[in-house]
């Protein structure tokens, strides 16, 4: 199999591709370049699923976010609401239920305010922004079982200070709430 990218550097090509492991939430692949004058590298790369990532907004200047234990670090951090994208599941779509399951909140108006890559040198896979405003309580929280997420509500300013002092880890999340802060501020106030 012989591949061409439209923008690689010239001589460069995918001779093979062989996919060396593979579950619900990734794919692994080593693939064979050939970088010119006889020059081979094994390349490794991830495929993960897309996901979507929803800033609520309470107010003006409120901000819903989750306080969620994640196993890998062994604390509490706090996040926005984010989750996979379903198959046949739309960005916006996946950020609306996951908005839902992690809160149980709706809101009569999404917005999508861009996407992002996390890491192009390794991985493929795009998250989603969004921002929620005029939320509805519609039912508690529909959470899997390592999922233990409580909701609380923090200021602009918080959230700007937390952002600020690295107490907010979350790649996902501190790109979702910087992108949804910018966008509000100029939109709104």
């Amino acid at each position: 199999m012989f591949l061409m990218f439209k923008n690689a550097p010239t001589g460069w090509k995918v001779n093979s591709t062989k996919n060396v492991y593979t579950n619900d939430l990734i794919e692994l692949y080593e693939d064979t370049l050939e970088l010119g004058v006889g020059e081979k590298k094994i390349y490794v790369r991830g495929l993960r699923r897309n996901y979507s990532t929803i800033v609520p907004f309470v107010s003006a200047n409120q901000i819903l976010v989750i306080k969620s234990y994640r196993h890998i670090v062994d604390s509490v951090q706090i996040e926005a609401p984010s989750g996979y994208i379903e198959k046949g599941e739309s960005p916006e779509y996946a950020a609306i239920r996951e908005l839902k399951e992690e809160t149980g909140y709706t809101a009569k108006k999404i917005v999508s305010i861009g996407s992002y890559t996390l890491d192009y040198t390794m991985f493929e896979q795009r998250g989603n922004v969004f921002v929620a405003y005029d939320l509805i309580k519609e039912g508690v929280q529909s959470l899997g079982n390592m999922e233990k997420i409580e909701l609380a509500i923090l200021t602009i300013n918080e959230i700007k200070q937390l952002l600020f002092e690295s107490k907010i880890l979350n790649a996902a999340s501190i790109v979702a709430l910087y992108k949804a802060i910018d966008y509000h501020q100029r939109s709104f106030v």
